[in-house]
């Protein structure tokens, strides 16, 4: 079973590039989270992401600062980050986080916009 961005499933759906993008815009980008570290975020990320470092120790107190009534979109490098940072959504009470199938390297791959340091 899947859900639309204002569906009220405890199920997390797992969107391509195109999906998501989708959703952001419908989303109006509120609550766009790159779940990469710090080091990562600087270099590049989808315009209008906040970063929340999965590997963080205080990733659960950073997500509870988030609204739980609105879609949460997440991403991470390739995919894999998302699958443990889901499970913490969940068991933090939201019922609507996607998160982007292969992560800002599908984005990319896609052809989709980022934002990149640039070169110095």
């Amino acid at each position: 079973m899947l859900f639309n961005i204002f569906g009220s499933s405890t199920i997390p759906q797992c969107l391509d590039a195109k999906e998501f993008e989708k959703q952001l815009i419908a989303a109006k980008g509120e609550q766009l989270i790159d779940i990469r570290t710090p080091q990562e975020f600087e270099k590049s990320h989808i315009p209008g992401a906040k970063n929340i470092n999965v590997n963080s120790s205080d990733f659960r107190n950073a997500i509870n600062e988030l609204d739980k009534t609105k879609p949460v979109l997440i991403y991470c490098q390739s995919g894999g980050r998302c699958k443990s940072a889901l499970s913490v959504f969940k068991e933090a009470g939201f019922k609507n986080v996607h998160d982007l199938s292969g992560g800002i390297s599908a984005w990319l791959r896609a052809g989709k916009k980022i934002w990149e340091k640039p070169l110095t």
